[in-house]
């Protein structure tokens, strides 16, 4: 599993005071690890954020909810104040050093992007390396796509555990290509047409998942069998398929239980495990709410 909780290498959330603290990290093979965490404050008065070690990297913080009761420091000079609304978003350079006075309550999401996950982006999409991303704090902005990114990622960071692979690398991938097109100040071309698998990918690629459907499988593992970038095996897949891999992994998963449902030697929990889901309560989740019914419910319509 590629996703860890807070503490266990995650550091950058730390900065900032707060009661709710969840945090994930990409992992990968070769591609630099992101790291998406959620900090949140019910209070009032949370004062001022901790220093952090300057390096080449960013940290992009979307509002969760409406925040404007701060006072911001930009190397030791305050720096404009602004009310962020709920879907607003920040990046701040770790190069440059900021600090918050938190006065007001918080929930926020921050996606920490090394330089080097910028230029893996940029090598994926066949552009000019992103050197900069342009957005800081002063000048944040409406951002409806790293608005639903952080919505869609909310359930991964509550519960890890169930949280794929494939998903996981999917929504990081769609944050790395949208800040690099929106504040990297390299133009993406735009792709109205796009390339579908070759015969030979798409079924080397469903292979692969139908044989990971108990455990994890990474997007880059599935896009290197293919010879293809991440960037473009995620679009690839998405247009001969209909649907992103973590989207068909989760498909098949649940035909797969269908199969084992038939059998009434299978227990819930087993059928749990040996689909790939992380507990009952979650194979029950996701079931119900791609089927319309609960597994038990499927099973006794059956005669089961």
């Amino acid at each position: 599993m590629h996703t860890e909780e807070h503490g266990s290498g995650w550091r950058h959330s730390e900065y900032m005071p707060g009661e709710t603290k969840q945090s994930i990290v990409t992992r990968s093979l070769r591609y630099t690890p992101i790291g998406i965490s959620r900090v949140r404050s019910d209070h009032r008065n949370s004062g001022l954020t901790d220093r952090y070690e300057h390096e080449h990297a960013y940290l992009a913080v979307l509002q969760l909810r409406p925040f404007g009761e701060q006072r911001l420091w930009v190397a030791g000079k305050e720096a404009p104040y602004i009310e962020y609304g709920a879907g607003y978003l920040a990046i701040h350079d770790l190069e440059r050093l900021w600090m918050a006075d938190l006065i007001g309550p918080y929930d926020c999401m921050q996606f920490y992007i090394p330089q080097s996950a910028l230029r893996e982006t940029s090598a994926d999409l066949g552009i000019k390396e992103v050197e900069h991303l342009r957005c800081p704090p002063h000048l944040s902005v409406a951002d409806p796509v790293v608005h639903q990114l952080s919505l869609a990622l909310l359930p991964a960071l509550e519960h890890p555990e169930r949280a794929s692979t494939l998903f996981v690398d999917h929504m990081a991938l769609a944050l790395r290509v949208h800040l690099v097109h929106y504040y990297g100040g390299v133009h993406v071309a735009s792709r109205k047409v796009h390339t579908r698998l070759a015969p030979w990918q798409e079924a080397r690629a469903k292979e692969m998942i139908m044989n990971n459907l108990e455990g994890d499988i990474s997007l880059q593992l599935l896009a290197e069998a293919c010879n293809l970038s991440r960037a473009h095996f995620a679009r690839a897949f998405r247009s001969s398929t209909g649907m992103p891999p973590h989207r068909w992994l989760v498909l098949q998963r649940v035909e797969r239980a269908k199969q084992l449902l038939e059998k009434p030697a299978f227990r819930l929990g087993q059928i749990a495990l040996l689909c790939g889901f992380a507990d009952q309560s979650h194979f029950t989740r996701t079931f119900t709410r791609l089927v319309g019914t609960s597994p038990g419910e499927w099973r006794r319509c059956r005669g089961h």
